[in-house]
């Protein structure tokens, strides 16, 4: 397997720490707090299908159980980390096609 880039561990370790303060916060209450397990599967999955946009892949893993009401905020989560990406005609809503 290739190395996996040193900033996007940044970036998701980032994303865990946003997703937790959005909870204490009171928000995001769908989404389970971030684990080890849940930044390695980001990493896994953004390695081997690397066709996926990091929204896809920050929505199928830890993102992946929030709520209608929670998904309001999941965009502005994603983007206060990774920032502006240019959106893919599939990623309606950052759901997207997965396969």
């Amino acid at each position: 397997m290739k190395k996996i880039d040193r900033d996007l561990i940044v970036k998701v370790v980032e994303l865990g720490n946003v997703i937790r303060r959005h909870r204490s916060e009171g928000n995001l209450q769908s989404v389970p707090p971030p684990t080890i397990y849940g930044y390695l599967a980001f990493l896994r999955m953004a390695q081997v299908l690397p066709h996926l946009s990091q929204q896809q892949v920050a929505l199928a893993t830890l993102l992946g159980n929030a709520s209608l009401e929670d998904r309001k905020h999941v965009a502005s989560v994603f983007t206060e980390v990774f920032g502006l990406q240019a959106a893919q005609e599939d990623d309606l809503g950052m759901g997207g096609n997965l396969f």
